[in-house]
């Protein structure tokens, strides 16, 4: 098996009980073309990470390829067709981060409009000056911003922004805004 970039130390321990691993151990190299074929004419599997890109010629650089494990919710840079061809199968990772990532999102959003890292970090200091004080006051009023909307899409597998509709100042003046 040849891993394209690292994974957890548990996950890599796991694997190596059942079978010969090799990796890539750089976090920032992204393997080339070149790369991926070497590694699959020596492996079995291949197990890729989000910036792989897996084309015919990696599929077919080993003829006993027998599978090629993803770790993207979809098989994006991977050329199913030409897998499929080969009767290789690919796996993807189920779609189970979409709710956490929006409430990450969304602490992270409320966390910059509310600046609570720096209270945070004025009580680990001692410094936090107590509710009464304008020590946090001041700068553009996040509570009126038009932030808008994101949403993950599950049939079409993306996210979209949509932005709040600014009426013109005409149609606030007759009352026509939605």
């Amino acid at each position: 098996m040849f891993i394209t970039q690292p994974v957890a130390a548990s996950a890599i321990e796991r694997l190596r009980a059942r079978a010969d691993v090799r990796l890539n151990p750089d976090p920032v190299h992204i393997a080339t073309r070149e790369e991926l074929v070497a590694a699959a004419r020596e492996s079995d599997v291949l197990f890729c990470l989000l910036h792989d890109t897996v084309d015919e010629s990696v599929l077919k650089a080993n003829a006993k390829l027998r599978a090629v494990a993803s770790m993207k919710i979809t098989p994006d840079g991977i050329d199913v067709a030409a897998a499929t061809a080969l009767r290789i199968p690919v796996t993807v990772i189920p779609p189970i981060v979409g709710e956490a990532t929006a409430d990450l999102h969304m602490g992270l959003l409320i966390a910059v409009a509310r600046r609570i890292l720096e209270g945070d970090r004025a009580v680990r200091e001692g410094i936090f000056p107590g509710g009464q004080s304008s020590r946090f006051i001041g700068g553009p009023s996040r509570s009126r911003m038009a932030t808008g909307r994101c949403s993950w899409h599950r049939s079409a597998h993306r996210w979209t922004y949509d932005r709040p509709r600014m009426a013109p100042p005409a149609e606030i003046d007759q009352g026509r805004t939605s």
